[in-house]
């Protein structure tokens, strides 16, 4: 579960289809007992004995992690590059990198400037990462975005320009983590207050509420609908008439639900939280502030009453979605790649 899982395994496949490419895979994850110390200490030696056994055998090493496993592993990984004199790539999921860089120790910043920030390349995830961490890094900093692979159907559509449906926007979902901070207290909240026939089901794995609470406190108009896997997730959002995504998460980069939304015809309900403003504007979407309850009711009851203005930013979203385009993004992969090894 995650976008970030799914963003590299596209671009791994990216990588593999293209014939100038041999790509070998060091799986990184912790799995879902993450929280197990014993067992994570010993996968990371397991790891980096894996990366080091690797090293002869290719071009270029390319890391992959949270900004936390940057922090903690980026080091090790590039002081094993340098080591085999291989050019590296480091990419940081999210968009928090630039304030977990801030809230480290002076001796952990002056890790960071002597590591990780001097790899060949450094792939963040945001504009707002690349402005925090351009005044230190020697590396070369490029923004690196969220990318998804557009499903035929959209593909279909734009070809045919089928007409556009007038049943308008009553259907709502979300679709993550059941995080508090993901704002399920928001959806809750808003219950009771839902104008006519609208309804919100929430899909994800039941990390902070049981589907029992979700189901008791929404009243029959938001509803757990259980936990989806990625084939699952292109033809439910079909089903929706437009994504709710209230966050205050911490380290919310580009969510990749919003890109999948897009990739769906589906405008955005969410936050003016860190670099979703960068993504999500009055063309494709609704932003408010968060913990909001009332501003995410108006939203809803906007886009429930304006037909014509839900249809303006179903074909907003639709336009969005070319810049999520997972080809555009593995071709510039590719295109870094092709420059360090011709370095």
């Amino acid at each position: 579960m995650g976008g970030d899982t799914r963003h590299f395994a596209t671009l791994v496949a990216d990588l593999s289809a293209h014939q100038g490419f041999a790509v070998r895979v060091i799986n990184t994850s912790r799995g879902r007992r993450h929280s197990d110390w014993p067992r994570n200490m010993l996968l990371s030696i397991r790891t980096m004995a894996k990366i080091a056994s690797q090293m002869r055998k290719v071009d270029i090493v390319s890391y992959h992690a949270s900004d936390r496993g940057m922090l903690l592993f980026g080091p090790i990984v590039l002081l094993l590059c340098r080591m085999a004199g291989k050019p590296t790539i480091l990419r940081v999921f999210g968009g928090s990198f630039g304030d977990s860089y801030g809230r480290q120790s002076r001796l952990r910043k002056w890790l960071t400037r002597r590591t990780v920030l001097t790899a060949d390349v450094l792939l963040l995830q945001t504009k707002r990462s690349v402005r925090d961490m351009q005044l230190w890094s020697r590396a070369r900093v490029i923004w690196f975005s969220t990318y998804v692979k557009s499903p035929a159907r959209l593909a279909a559509a734009e070809a045919t320009q089928q007409p556009e449906t007038e049943r308008g926007c009553r259907r709502f979902i979300f679709l993550g983590h059941l995080w508090r901070t993901k704002g399920i207290e928001t959806l809750l909240e808003s219950a009771t207050r839902l104008p006519g026939d609208c309804t919100i089901d929430i899909y994800g794995p039941p990390d902070e509420y049981s589907a029992d609470e979700i189901n008791r406190r929404g009243e029959g108009r938001v509803k757990y609908r259980g936990f989806l896997n990625h084939g699952e997730v292109s033809e439910r959002l079909w089903e929706y008439d437009c994504l709710v995504l209230p966050t205050f998460h911490s380290g919310e980069g580009y969510p990749g639900v919003i890109a999948e939304a897009y990739a769906h015809e589906l405008p955005v309900i969410a936050t003016n939280w860190m670099a979703i403003p960068e993504i999500v504007d009055d063309g494709c979407g609704i932003l408010i502030e968060p913990q909001d309850t009332t501003a995410f009711v108006d939203a809803v009851t906007t886009l429930y009453s304006d037909s014509g203005q839900w249809l303006r930013l179903k074909r907003g979203a639709r336009e969005k979605a070319k810049q999520f385009d997972h080809a555009v993004w593995a071709q510039a992969f590719e295109s870094i790649c092709a420059s360090l090894a011709g370095n």
